[in-house]
């Protein structure tokens, strides 16, 4: 496992990335921007098949780091000196890998901007959501807007971001922000096996799912259907075709 604000462990075909400032309840600041922007692009590009995101400690995070001067600047930030590390969310989305955040604790601002663009969110009934900007007079960044439209519909994402109040685990669960809650001493247990089944998955096969679900965000009807079509025939037109089919079967029988 490497060291610093952003731990990576690999797992097999799973890599785990750890927030890692659980003093600050994992708030961001600009250095840590940067690290996880860099973590994403290196995973992004590797083997691994499953990326499960999470805070050390008590959070997820909280978003930025407000308690640090001005969210962990000592002067204002500008537009070169950020770079691209916003389109760290969008690289959390896009990747070939499924991606999990692992949630448990508060989960705010671009915290739960990072947590939105993944694939999955599981968390704990002592998880607690809120998107915050407004709260603090700022306007958002990470993308819940977008991330929260498509994940719990138009008029609640609006409900969430122009009247930020906290969402237990259990009221997250209700408007599917989360799928599935666990105890917050089984948390990442449960979620590593999630990723486990889905990395023992046909690698192929896994990656262009997930290649479909990104394009169906993004095409009309037709030519989702035709990019689908596409990506079927490269999956089953493959000389081992029969002999998964046949490992696929004696699994289902328990054989």
């Amino acid at each position: 496992m490497s060291e610093g604000i952003i731990l990576t462990e690999r797992r097999d075909a799973i890599t785990v990335i750890t927030l890692n400032r659980p003093e600050r309840r994992n708030g961001i600041t600009v250095e840590l921007c940067h690290e996880f922007y860099r973590v994403v692009q290196e995973v992004a590009a590797s083997d691994a098949r499953v990326v499960v995101l999470s805070g050390a400690g008590n959070d997820f995070c909280v978003g930025a780091d407000i308690g640090v001067g001005d969210g962990g600047r000592s002067s204002p930030v500008t537009a070169e000196q950020l770079g691209r590390v916003h389109h760290a969310a969008a690289m959390l989305h896009t990747m070939p890998q499924v991606t999990i955040a692992a949630i448990d604790g508060g989960c705010a601002g671009a915290g739960l901007g990072w947590a939105a663009a993944c694939d999955f969110r599981f968390a704990t009934p002592e998880a607690r959501f809120n998107t915050a900007f407004l709260s603090v007079g700022v306007s958002s960044d990470m993308g819940p807007p977008w991330f929260l439209d498509r994940i719990v519909g138009g008029a609640r994402a609006r409900e969430m971001l122009f009247f930020p109040i906290k969402l237990t685990g259990e009221e997250a669960l209700k408007i599917d922000l989360v799928t599935r809650l666990f105890p917050r001493d089984a948390l990442h247990d449960n979620v590593l096996a999630l990723a486990q089944e889905l990395a023992d998955r046909e690698p192929f096969a896994l990656r262009m799912m997930k290649a479909n679900v990104l394009s169906a965000e993004e095409l009309a009807i037709g030519d989702f259907i035709d990019v689908e079509t596409a990506r079927q025939l490269h999956t089953t037109n493959r000389p081992d075709l029969a002999a998964r089919m046949a490992e696929a079967y004696r699994k289902s029988k328990g054989s």
